[in-house]
């Protein structure tokens, strides 16, 4: 029990040392520089949040009533991207795992103010489009509300030797990750497939070799 004990606490420290190298999204990090009408550079934010992990999963669960009147603040949206695909070492890379360190999947975001494509080594939105689409991704009535909307949009020339399976485990790491930030602040979340796949890749302008895979909304219930 004590040699665990000793482990964890240096591999503690060993996280403590890569925090204090300066990510992107740490508060003594490097900045993505500064933001403009078309750039969000997301807010630092310490990593050192109580709710525990074991929390998390014992709450996780699919949620699908939101609450349409409350919209996420630039840390919560911040927290939560960071969890999803964010920068957790000093090399860029990521708090998932990845085949071959290829990241094939692009995580776009859906919020009232536009569509953003999410810049992990920076830790910021570029803006794609200036419209709010959120009521136009899911099928389903009850997400259209969500505060924000993550697209996973998988980009066919970074995927391993072609075999789409390995970003669908990518995409699967990502929508867990997100699940578990979006407890630990106290919102939930839901993974969805039935997309308005035709409409969103026209209005987005999603290119060829590019694919809108799954969709996730997060935000506070109602």
């Amino acid at each position: 029990m004590i040699t665990a004990l000793g482990v964890g606490i240096l591999s503690f420290g060993r996280m403590m040392k890569s925090w204090a190298k300066g990510l992107p999204s740490d508060p003594d990090g490097q900045s993505g520089g500064a933001g403009g009408a078309d750039v969000i550079v997301l807010p630092p934010f310490e990593k050192t949040h109580a709710f525990t992990l074991e929390q998390a999963l014992l709450l996780r669960k699919t949620s699908r009533s939101y609450d349409g009147n409350r919209a996420l603040t630039r840390e919560e949206i911040s927290r939560l991207l960071w969890a999803t695909a964010g920068a957790n070492r000093p090399d860029g890379h990521r708090t998932v795992p990845s085949a071959v360190a290829k990241y094939p999947v692009d995580v776009w975001v859906a919020l009232p103010e536009g569509v953003y494509r999410y810049d992990p080594k920076e830790h910021r939105l570029s803006r794609v489009l200036a419209d709010d689409i959120r009521g136009k991704i899911p099928n389903q009535d009850a997400f259209k509300k969500a505060a924000m909307h993550v697209l996973y949009v998988i980009v066919n020339e970074r995927v391993p030797r072609g075999r789409i399976e390995f970003a669908d485990v990518e995409i699967g790491c990502m929508g867990q990750a997100l699940f578990l930030e979006a407890v630990a602040l106290g919102m939930g979340s839901c993974i969805y497939a039935s997309i308005r796949l035709e409409d969103v890749t026209k209005i987005l302008g999603i290119k060829e070799g590019q694919v809108i895979r799954l969709a996730q909304a997060v935000g506070p219930t109602a």
